[in-house]
């Protein structure tokens, strides 16, 4: 927690960071944090490889992409548990936020094709910990990068959103494999060398579990293994919280964390920085990030 003093720091400079994040994904096993200039249009990508950002606690939508083109929010909206506002999501992906989480048809009252296209189910490993989710099939390897998994496999094919979601519950409450992680958990990790074995034997038992209980077919395992960082660390990073200043060298970055040395191993979860305002540098001394446009 911050102290109530770097609070009140924080509070009277938010307004002042040159920035709003709207995007971080990653292309391949290199992340991206998007943003543009405050009260601007000017779309770019902050280098993640200096360690020295304020980030506001105050979140504003993110506005939306499409394609190339970036349009901000019109209303400005304050956000809180999703970087856009339900217009601009209803303009850009789905009218109904919570039916990323539980959907509620098939594509027929919503008429979204992310509704309607094919959806399979995966298991995800953390060294030996696993989880199960589901992703729409194009971008199902993307989608285990950007989670930071060290391995994982497929579980069968579903025609709807709804349909994977349906049998992720039910495999997930038979067979008590969890649909999440908590994060402190998954960094844990980062100090110890990967039990490859471990994943391996972990992995068999499941997938026997789920052909023969539920007859889906489940495919090989797949190993994610070029995150730009060197583990195991010396010890496990803290997860720090979002809000507030992060400045140390680098460590890498793995999924959504960004890893730093301050003295203390920490990470940064940078799925929760879009929406929020951030600067770099600006504490003894203000410089400009390297700009890459979009």
């Amino acid at each position: 927690m911050f102290e109530t003093a770097d609070m009140l720091w924080l509070r009277q400079v938010e307004s002042s960071l040159r920035y709003h994040a709207v995007e971080f994904q990653w292309e391949g096993f290199e992340p991206r944090l998007t943003c543009v200039a405050r009260g601007g249009d000017d779309v770019f990508d902050i280098d993640l490889g200096q360690v020295d950002f304020v980030i506001s606690d105050a979140r504003e939508c993110v506005g939306y992409f499409d394609g190339d083109s970036y349009t901000s929010c019109p209303n400005k909206t304050s956000v809180t548990r999703f970087a856009q506002c339900a217009d601009c999501a209803g303009e850009s992906f789905i009218p109904f936020q919570e039916c990323v989480f539980e959907p509620k048809c098939d594509g027929e009252i919503c008429d979204m094709d992310f509704c309607r296209r094919e959806h399979v189910l995966y298991l995800a490993f953390y060294d030996t910990k696993a989880k199960i989710g589901m992703s729409s099939t194009r971008r199902i390897e993307r989608r285990l990068v950007e989670q930071g998994a060290d391995a994982f496999a497929v579980v069968g094919a579903f025609p709807t959103r709804r349909r994977a979601r349906e049998a992720e519950k039910q495999i997930s409450s038979r067979l008590r494999i969890p649909q999440a992680l908590r994060q402190e958990a998954v960094l844990n990790g980062f100090s110890r060398a990967l039990d490859a074995a471990g994943i391996e034997e972990r992995f068999h038992g499941l997938a026997s579990s789920i052909e023969s209980q539920f007859g889906l077919k489940v495919e090989g395992l797949r190993w994610v293994d070029a995150y730009p960082i060197d583990l195991p660390l010396d010890l496990p990073p803290q997860l720090r919280d979002t809000a507030g200043r992060h400045r140390g060298k680098l460590l890498g970055m793995k999924g959504k964390w960004l890893v730093y040395d301050s003295g203390s191993i920490n990470a940064l979860n940078l799925w929760d920085v879009p929406s929020r305002f951030i600067d770099v540098g600006i504490s003894p001394s203000t410089t400009a990030p390297r700009k890459i446009k979009k």
